[in-house]
Protein backbone atom coordinates (compact mmCIF):
# COMPACT_ATOMS: atom_id res chain seq x y z
CA UNK A 1 0.00 0.00 0.00
CA UNK A 2 2.73 2.05 0.78
CA UNK A 3 4.34 1.86 -2.60
CA UNK A 4 0.80 2.86 -4.61
CA UNK A 5 0.83 6.10 -2.53
CA UNK A 6 4.30 7.17 -3.44
CA UNK A 7 3.86 6.53 -6.76
CA UNK A 8 1.00 8.23 -7.27
CA UNK A 9 2.98 11.22 -5.53
CA UNK A 10 5.51 10.96 -7.93
CA UNK A 11 2.78 10.90 -10.73
CA UNK A 12 1.15 13.95 -9.44
CA UNK A 13 5.04 15.71 -8.61
CA UNK A 14 5.74 14.44 -12.35
CA UNK A 15 2.10 16.34 -13.36
CA UNK A 16 2.79 19.33 -11.63
CA UNK A 17 6.57 19.61 -13.35
CA UNK A 18 4.85 19.32 -16.57
CA UNK A 19 1.74 21.98 -15.81
CA UNK A 20 4.41 24.76 -14.89
CA UNK A 21 6.54 24.32 -18.10
CA UNK A 22 3.46 24.25 -20.09
CA UNK A 23 2.14 27.63 -18.03
CA UNK A 24 5.44 28.96 -18.56
CA UNK A 25 5.91 28.58 -22.16
CA UNK A 26 2.56 29.33 -22.74
CA UNK A 27 3.46 32.93 -21.10
CA UNK A 28 6.46 33.41 -23.34
CA UNK A 29 4.45 33.16 -26.11
CA UNK A 30 1.83 35.57 -25.16
CA UNK A 31 4.54 37.97 -23.96
CA UNK A 32 6.38 37.25 -27.65
CA UNK A 33 2.82 38.29 -29.41
CA UNK A 34 2.71 41.77 -28.30
CA UNK A 35 4.86 44.06 -30.15
CA UNK A 36 8.23 45.36 -29.56
CA UNK A 37 8.71 48.91 -28.59
CA UNK A 38 11.80 50.31 -30.80
CA UNK A 39 12.95 53.49 -28.55
CA UNK A 40 11.83 56.63 -29.79
CA UNK A 41 13.75 59.84 -31.11
CA UNK A 42 14.29 62.33 -34.70
CA UNK A 43 12.76 59.88 -37.05
CA UNK A 44 14.13 60.13 -40.21
CA UNK A 45 11.60 59.46 -43.07
CA UNK A 46 9.77 59.40 -46.29
CA UNK A 47 6.71 58.36 -47.37
CA UNK A 48 5.17 56.79 -51.23
CA UNK A 49 1.77 56.64 -51.80
CA UNK A 50 0.18 53.78 -54.36
CA UNK A 51 -2.99 53.67 -56.63
CA UNK A 52 -2.28 51.22 -59.39
CA UNK A 53 -5.48 51.65 -60.86
CA UNK A 54 -4.91 55.64 -60.55
CA UNK A 55 -6.57 57.19 -64.13
CA UNK A 56 -6.39 61.37 -63.96
CA UNK A 57 -4.89 63.26 -66.27
CA UNK A 58 -1.56 62.36 -64.68
CA UNK A 59 -1.88 58.94 -63.17
CA UNK A 60 -0.65 60.24 -59.73
CA UNK A 61 -2.75 60.05 -56.22
CA UNK A 62 -4.42 62.98 -54.34
CA UNK A 63 -3.73 61.12 -51.18
CA UNK A 64 -6.36 62.18 -47.54
CA UNK A 65 -5.39 61.07 -44.12
CA UNK A 66 -2.69 60.60 -41.64
CA UNK A 67 0.61 58.34 -41.20
CA UNK A 68 1.88 58.16 -38.07
CA UNK A 69 4.24 56.06 -35.48
CA UNK A 70 2.17 54.71 -32.05
CA UNK A 71 3.70 53.07 -29.03
CA UNK A 72 0.43 50.95 -29.25
CA UNK A 73 -1.14 52.48 -26.34
CA UNK A 74 -1.65 56.35 -26.25
CA UNK A 75 0.96 58.16 -27.54
CA UNK A 76 0.85 59.04 -31.53
CA UNK A 77 3.76 61.13 -33.79
CA UNK A 78 2.02 62.23 -36.79
CA UNK A 79 4.08 61.70 -40.16
CA UNK A 80 2.19 63.25 -42.61
CA UNK A 81 -1.34 64.60 -42.44
CA UNK A 82 -3.76 66.05 -45.17
CA UNK A 83 -7.63 66.59 -45.24
CA UNK A 84 -9.75 65.64 -48.18
CA UNK A 85 -10.45 68.96 -50.16
CA UNK A 86 -11.96 67.40 -52.99
CA UNK A 87 -11.29 68.61 -56.58
CA UNK A 88 -8.57 70.83 -54.19
CA UNK A 89 -6.45 67.93 -52.88
CA UNK A 90 -3.05 67.82 -54.43
CA UNK A 91 -1.57 65.50 -56.52
CA UNK A 92 1.30 63.87 -53.54
CA UNK A 93 3.04 60.36 -54.96
CA UNK A 94 5.60 61.33 -52.47
CA UNK A 95 6.20 62.93 -49.40
CA UNK A 96 8.79 64.83 -49.01
CA UNK A 97 8.91 65.45 -53.02
CA UNK A 98 12.61 64.55 -52.63
CA UNK A 99 14.99 62.96 -49.91
CA UNK A 100 13.62 62.33 -46.75
CA UNK A 101 12.24 64.71 -44.02
CA UNK A 102 12.45 64.85 -39.84
CA UNK A 103 9.88 64.10 -37.45
CA UNK A 104 10.39 64.30 -33.61
CA UNK A 105 8.71 61.17 -31.32
CA UNK A 106 9.04 61.60 -27.94
CA UNK A 107 7.96 58.33 -26.90
CA UNK A 108 8.42 54.41 -27.87
CA UNK A 109 7.42 53.48 -31.41
CA UNK A 110 5.62 50.10 -31.65
CA UNK A 111 3.63 50.04 -34.72
CA UNK A 112 3.84 52.71 -38.15
CA UNK A 113 -0.15 53.60 -38.97
CA UNK A 114 -1.11 54.74 -42.32
CA UNK A 115 -4.99 55.60 -42.64
CA UNK A 116 -5.11 57.46 -46.32
CA UNK A 117 -7.79 57.69 -48.78
CA UNK A 118 -7.37 58.81 -52.28
CA UNK A 119 -9.67 61.80 -53.70
CA UNK A 120 -11.56 61.09 -57.14
CA UNK A 121 -13.95 63.73 -57.53
CA UNK A 122 -16.24 63.92 -59.83
CA UNK A 123 -14.96 60.28 -61.29
CA UNK A 124 -16.11 57.44 -58.91
CA UNK A 125 -15.91 56.90 -55.24
CA UNK A 126 -12.75 57.21 -53.67
CA UNK A 127 -10.57 54.77 -53.37
CA UNK A 128 -8.74 53.33 -49.65
CA UNK A 129 -5.06 53.23 -49.86
CA UNK A 130 -4.08 52.34 -46.75
CA UNK A 131 -5.57 51.55 -43.04
CA UNK A 132 -3.79 49.75 -40.92
CA UNK A 133 -0.86 49.02 -38.74
CA UNK A 134 2.48 47.20 -39.31
CA UNK A 135 5.02 46.11 -36.12
CA UNK A 136 7.74 48.55 -36.03
CA UNK A 137 11.40 46.89 -35.47
CA UNK A 138 13.83 49.47 -36.89
CA UNK A 139 15.01 51.64 -39.64
CA UNK A 140 13.20 49.99 -43.13
CA UNK A 141 10.71 49.97 -45.13
CA UNK A 142 6.64 49.36 -43.57
CA UNK A 143 4.20 49.17 -46.78
CA UNK A 144 0.67 49.29 -45.18
CA UNK A 145 -1.78 48.02 -48.15
CA UNK A 146 -5.37 49.14 -48.68
CA UNK A 147 -8.15 47.68 -50.79
CA UNK A 148 -6.53 49.91 -53.60
CA UNK A 149 -3.40 50.54 -52.99
CA UNK A 150 -0.14 50.91 -50.42
CA UNK A 151 1.52 53.21 -48.54
CA UNK A 152 5.12 52.81 -47.88
CA UNK A 153 7.16 54.44 -45.06
CA UNK A 154 10.48 54.19 -45.04
CA UNK A 155 12.44 54.92 -41.88
CA UNK A 156 15.99 56.06 -42.34
CA UNK A 157 17.42 56.30 -39.11
CA UNK A 158 15.89 56.84 -35.61
CA UNK A 159 18.23 58.50 -33.05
Amino acid sequence: MRSTSMGRLVALASMAVLLAGGVSAGSAQARSAVPARYPGGLVTYAIEFSNPQEKDDNDLPEPYGRVYVTDGDLRETTLWEHPDLDINTPTVPRYPESGFTHRYADHAISEVCAYVGEDDTGINADDVLAEGCEPFHGPGAYTVPGPDGAVTVTVYHIG
